[in-house]
C-alpha cells in the first residue's frame, strides 16, 4: 500500500464530551464463522416494514473479521490501521450525522476469531452514507488480497431493539448503566482513536503495516505504565473512592 494523505482530524461535539472523555480508556481494552470467499460486501437483516420510523436512528455493526498470521499469531495491529485509515476519513465526514459510536475488539480462538468492529447509531440517510464510504473504501480490497481479510459485513442490531440507544449496552448491567454507556465507550473510543492517530502521524515515513505494528507497541507500553493513573485512578476519582469488586492480580487485566 502506497503511504496514505494527510487525514483530516475531527473532534466530538461538545454536548457528548462528557467528563469521562477524560477517563475513557479504560473500556477500550476490554476483552481483547464461516470464512467468505465472495467479495466483501453487506450482510444486513432487514427490519419488518413499518417497523420504525424513517428517520429513526438505527444501530449498525460494522464487522471485519480478520485471519491470523502464518505462525497462528493474531494481527491486531490491524485494528489500529483500519480505525486510522478507514474510520478517520468516516467520521470527518459524518461526525454531525452520527449520534453514537464505538469499537471493539476481539480475537478468541473461536468461530468468530479476530474481529475489529465500529458500531454506530444513525438516521437511514446518513446510515446508507457511511456504509457506502466504507464499501468503496480501497482498503478493503487490499487487505483481502494481502490476505488479512477473511469476512467484511454489516449487522443490525438485535429485532426490537435497533432505535434504543442502548440496545448495544450488557443487558446484566443496571438500567441506567445501560443507558449512559453509549456516552462514555464513545469517548473512550474517540480518546483511543486520537491516539493511533497521533502516533501513526509521527512515522508516515514508515510502510503502513509495521507503522500500525510500531503504533500498537507504543499504545502498549502507555497503557501499561500510565492507565493505572490516567484512567483507574480518575474514575476512581469521580464515584468517590469508593470499594470495587476485582480480580487482584500482580499485573491486573479486565
Amino acid at each position: 500500500m502506497n503511504n496514505p494523505k494527510h487525514r483530516l482530524r475531527f473532534m466530538l461535539n461538545r454536548s457528548t464530551a462528557l467528563p469521562l472523555l477524560a477517563l475513557a480508556g479504560l473500556v477500550l481494552m476490554l476483552g481483547a464463522c464461516s470464512v467468505s470467499t465472495e467479495k466483501p460486501g453487506r450482510a444486513v437483516a432487514a427490519e419488518p416494514a413499518g417497523a420504525a420510523d424513517a428517520e429513526q436512528p438505527t444501530w449498525r455493526y460494522v464487522r471485519f473479521r480478520l485471519n491470523r498470521d502464518d505462525d497462528d499469531q493474531v494481527a491486531s495491529f490491524l485494528d489500529l490501521l483500519i480505525a486510522d485509515e478507514l474510520f478517520t476519513d468516516v467520521l470527518a465526514s459524518h461526525e454531525s450525522g452520527i449520534r453514537l459510536w464505538r469499537f471493539h475488539r476481539r480475537w478468541p480462538k473461536d468461530a468468530t476469531g479476530h474481529q475489529f468492529s465500529f458500531i454506530f447509531f444513525a438516521a437511514p440517510d446518513v446510515t446508507e452514507q457511511v456504509l457506502s464510504q466504507i464499501e468503496r473504501a480501497p482498503l478493503l480490497d487490499q487487505l483481502r488480497a494481502d490476505g488479512h481479510l477473511r469476512e467484511f459485513r454489516v449487522d443490525e442490531a438485535q429485532a426490537g431493539r435497533a432505535t434504543d440507544p442502548a440496545a448495544t449496552s450488557d443487558t446484566a448491567w443496571s438500567t441506567v448503566i445501560q443507558q449512559e454507556w453509549p456516552a462514555f465507550i464513545m469517548g473512550a473510543s474517540r480518546m483511543w482513536l486520537g491516539m493511533v492517530q497521533t502516533e501513526a502521524a509521527a512515522l508516515d515515513h514508515v510502510e503502513p503495516y509495521q507503522r500500525y505494528t510500531q503504533v500498537e507497541e507504543i499504545l502498549d507500553g502507555m497503557w501499561f505504565e500510565e492507565g493505572n493513573h490516567a484512567f483507574f485512578h480518575h474514575l476512581s476519582a469521580l464515584f468517590g473512592y469508593k470499594p470495587l469488586r476485582v480480580i487482584r492480580r500482580d499485573v491486573m487485566t479486565f
